[in-house]
C-alpha cells in the first residue's frame, strides 16, 4: 500500500494530515461535586494484591500516592504482626523503606 498510494480501498481513511481525536482534546474542568466532603477526584486508587492476583484491600490516594499515604494504608491493612506478609513488592520500595525507617514505623 505505501508503494501505491494512489489506490483507494473503503477500509483506509479519506482525509489524511492531522485530525485531533476525543483523548487528545484539551481535558475541561471536572464537575463541580455534589456536596464538600470528597474530592471531585482522586489522584490514584492503591491496591494490594496476593500473588496469585486477587485483590486483598483497596483504597483511595486524594492527593498524593505519598510514602506516609503508603505506609499508613499498610498499618491499617495488617494490624497484627501475625498478618504481616512476608515481603511487600513496590515500585516506590526504596521510598517507603527510607521513610518507614526515618519516621520510626519500622519498628512497627
Amino acid at each position: 500500500m505505501l508503494q501505491r498510494p494512489a489506490e483507494s480501498y473503503s477500509w483506509q481513511p479519506r482525509q489524511r494530515g492531522t485530525t485531533i481525536q476525543c483523548h487528545d482534546a484539551p481535558a475541561s474542568d471536572p464537575p463541580l461535586p455534589a456536596n464538600y466532603f470528597t474530592p471531585g477526584c482522586f489522584y490514584c486508587i492503591e491496591t494490594i494484591c496476593a500473588p496469585c492476583g486477587v485483590v486483598i484491600a483497596w483504597t483511595k490516594f486524594a492527593r498524593s500516592e505519598s510514602t506516609t499515604n503508603i505506609l499508613n494504608f499498610l498499618g491499617s491493612v495488617y494490624k497484627t504482626e501475625e498478618s504481616h506478609p512476608d515481603y511487600v513488592c513496590i515500585d516506590k520500595g526504596c521510598q517507603v523503606l527510607a521513610t518507614a525507617v526515618t519516621n520510626g514505623s519500622w519498628e512497627i
